[in-house]
């Protein structure tokens, strides 16, 4: 009996430090997996590139296709797109008539996310947007020299680039790493390509963060808009509205140029008249003005003119005025 309970104990005591050997060891294994997975990721951090060509993935912003930001992306409130019947209606009482609204098309999603690309880091591609801009028309191949460029700024044009190439936006792309940092590509001249350089991807993005902006006001709202509307004034002129959103029951008008606006800003501020918005309500957003340059234009004229960096903080002050549908 004595041999038996002296058997069983050292079988548990056998079992217990074997347990304990293996979760040790598995422990050591796991901790040793996590340094690796730390290094590799501080690593790439540091080197800024993981892909060919000195390039890392593209991580555009994803989108759905009303243009709000995906699922997992999106903090539960009550915000909800609705119809623009109420928009439309809007536009008739200022004597404004509709002619046309422009469909959505199935590459909607894909220039959405690239217009969000662009718009969230302008700082660090606007050298390469600017190049590719002035050659378009001509379909002109360009060089940029990015030796003394930050690795961020490297990492983001070579993006950029990588994308517009898979999409045939730039019909030659080339990068040649360290030592050289050069650069090479041409602009397609493609009708959807040109559209989108001249200045569609920054009315995508004014449209895409300003609904981000609504769905993080956690307030019972519905929202509407109209983006490139075709529209006739009261005095019979014809025009083309970048974006008008219907928010709660507030009017916003919102207006993009990626460069030229000194001959718009005018006739704007007699367009925001007949809407009959205040500065609050009309934004201009710019590429390349000056946060002083701009605030002396919103000053002289009956809009707010935002560049493209400071748009968001603009809107997000705005957007705590707003007042929910009675």
């Amino acid at each position: 009996m004595n041999t038996l309970i002296a058997l069983s104990i050292g079988m548990i005591v056998g079992a217990t430090a074997s347990y304990l050997f293996l979760n040790r060891n598995y422990r050591r294994k796991i901790s040793k997996l996590e340094r690796v997975i730390e290094r590799y990721r501080v690593e790439v951090s540091d080197r800024g590139d993981s892909a060919v060509n000195g390039t890392p993935e593209v991580k555009l912003e994803p989108i759905t296709h009303s243009g709000k930001l995906a699922a997992a992306q999106i903090v539960k409130t009550s915000v909800i797109e609705v119809d623009s019947t109420e928009l439309q209606e809007f536009l008739k009482t200022r004597g404004i008539q509709i002619k046309s609204i422009p469909p959505r098309q199935e590459c909607d999603d894909i220039l959405d996310r690239l217009a969000m690309f662009m718009g969230n880091r302008y700082n660090s591609i606007e050298k390469l947007y600017a190049r590719i801009k002035s050659n378009m028309d001509r379909g002109y191949s360009f060089t940029i020299n990015l030796k003394n460029s930050p690795q961020e700024q490297i990492a983001n044009i070579c993006q950029l680039a990588t994308r517009l190439h898979d999409l045939t936006f730039l019909e030659e792309y080339r990068y040649q790493k360290s030592p050289h940092f050069i650069l090479s590509a041409k602009p397609s001249r493609n009708p959807k390509a040109l559209s989108f350089f001249s200045g569609q991807w920054l009315e995508r993005f004014v449209k895409d963060r300003t609904i981000e902006a609504i769905r993080k006001t956690h307030l019972e709202l519905q929202y509407s808009y109209l983006l490139n509307p075709q529209i006739t004034l009261p005095n019979g002129d014809d025009f083309e509205l970048d974006a008008i959103f219907k928010i709660g029951n507030d009017i916003f008008w919102f207006e993009a140029k990626t460069g030229n606006y000194q001959r718009y800003l005018e006739k704007y501020a007699k367009i925001s008249s007949i809407l009959g918005l205040d500065r609050e309500h009309a934004f201009m957003i710019l590429t390349d003005i000056s946060e002083t340059s701009a605030q002396e234009l919103s000053s002289l004229f009956k809009m707010t003119v935002v560049n493209i960096e400071s748009f968001v903080e603009h809107l997000d002050r705005a957007f705590e005025k707003l007042r929910p549908v009675s």
